[in-house]
């Protein structure tokens, strides 16, 4: 793939434009530093069209300032214009950078294996979070298992911990 080809296959994957096997051929180790460098690319052309807004701007609007009453509304029309278009490169730079960030990490790490692996750790927290807010919330009697799954958020695995009856062993013995 051609690097043209492959600069519009980058921005569209940050617009979720994409599809998976698309995605997939971006995930490939052997892309990763291209697809780095075509994002740096992305977010500099994005810093360099705000910068051409900024000085169009301020060329464009200079002659209305001197009208008076006249070049308020024009300079306002105007102005409304330019924020509507920095606005938009600036929310898309948003997700590039953002990328870049993903990017990097991967290529520093070796895969994006640790980054899938936190999204998920950090799923089933809330989860188990959830879970804990809901029988507090309708004031259910937590069950041993459940104090297990808890205890498990403050690095404690009390599962083994649990008889039959369903009283945890580590009770019998005292401790906490």
């Amino acid at each position: 793939m051609n690097d043209d080809a492959f600069a519009r296959l980058v921005a569209e994957e940050i617009k979720n434009k994409v599809s998976p096997q698309q995605r997939e051929y971006l995930n490939m180790p052997e892309n990763w530093i291209r697809w780095q460098r075509a994002v740096k690319l992305l977010a500099d052309n994005l810093d360099n069209q705000l910068q051409m807004i900024r000085v169009k701007e301020d060329e464009d609007t200079a002659p209305y300032r001197d009208l008076g009453q006249d070049g308020v509304k024009m300079l306002a029309e105007m102005t409304a214009e330019f924020e509507a278009r920095r606005k938009k490169i600036e929310r898309f730079r948003y997700h590039v950078v953002n990328r870049l960030d993903e990017i990097s990490r991967m290529i520093a790490s070796g895969s994006e294996e640790i980054e899938e692996r936190v999204k998920t750790v950090e799923f089933m927290r809330k989860a188990i979070e959830r879970h804990r807010d809901l029988i507090k919330e309708y004031e259910l009697e937590p069950t041993p298992i459940d104090v297990a799954l808890w205890a498990s958020l403050n690095g404690k695995w009390l599962f083994d911990d649990i008889t039959e009856d369903g009283i945890f062993s580590y009770l019998d013995r005292g401790q906490e």
